[in-house]
């Protein structure tokens, strides 16, 4: 788990949050200065939840906590001080976990280390029979592109087995130009990539060069149940937004038929 902790006067918070957080096993980064300087940080790491003063000397710790949001849904969060009576946006008030007064004291942010613990874990399920889409703790993953929706759909295809840059372009651009294709490629991916920082989960996709690979543990997916001859029911319906689905579509049909004639022998 990794947490951000902002505030211009670390003196309290050095005082125990380094030997807690180590006892955590909590990667954490400290920001003191420059506190806008979290948004650009937030943008290509993962975090689970954040400590903020609200009394910042150089802006409004409120407003960066919504800025914070606005990059990741998911961001837990601590407010430091003494104010109690504070308002914020409406949709915002889930993700904060309570509100740390000064002096600190390490028990109080011992519980709140630990209900961030508690929200890191997501449940992740994705639907590929008929409409796809993708839900962590049952709530639906939003892309801004529809491109990069569709390359993970092609990585969920390929079910664990590494999908290269030329594998994508022949089924995503079969009939672009080579160079136009792979930077539509890479656009692609890079859109892909800040969805899945944004919702805390870039974790499950290793970004290579040329290559991605999705990790399947702790994820359900209707598809890949269906391959190993669970109780799934597929109703005939597979990624029918994707042209090409129709070559994991013929596999799908050949199973069900084969199963279907086993129940009959």
């Amino acid at each position: 788990m990794k947490v951000l902790i902002i505030d211009d006067d670390l003196a309290s918070l050095s005082c125990f949050l380094e030997p807690l957080v180590k006892e955590y096993t909590i990667e954490y980064k400290f920001f003191k200065e420059n506190p806008l300087d979290t948004l650009t940080y937030i943008k290509e790491n993962d975090v689970d939840g954040a400590f903020i003063s609200l009394d910042l000397s150089s802006m409004n710790g409120l407003l960066l906590a919504e800025k914070l949001w606005e990059i990741r849904k998911d961001l837990r969060l601590v407010f430091i001080g003494n104010h109690q009576d504070f308002q914020c946006k409406e949709e915002l008030k889930t993700n904060i976990l309570g509100v740390c007064g000064k002096p600190l004291v390490a028990s109080q942010i011992e519980e709140f280390l630990k209900c961030m613990q508690v929200h890191e874990k997501k449940k992740i399920s994705i639907h590929t029979f008929g409409a796809f889409d993708i839900f962590i703790n049952q709530q639906i993953i939003k892309f801004k592109s529809a491109k990069s929706k569709e390359l993970l759909a092609l990585l969920i295809t390929y079910n664990g087995k590494s999908l290269y840059m030329s594998d994508a372009i022949c089924h995503l651009w079969p009939d672009k130009d080579i160079e136009l294709a792979k930077r539509l490629y890479r656009d692609a991916v890079w859109k892909l990539r800040k969805t899945m920082l944004e919702y805390g989960i870039s974790y499950l996709i290793d970004f290579k060069r040329a290559q991605l690979f999705l990790h399947k543990e702790n994820i359900e997916c209707d598809y890949w149940e269906y391959l190993k001859q669970t109780n799934i029911n597929y109703n005939g319906v597979f990624l029918p937004s994707y042209d090409w689905s129709i070559e994991f579509q013929l596999e799908l049909d050949t199973i069900k038929m084969k199963r279907k004639y086993q129940l009959k022998s």
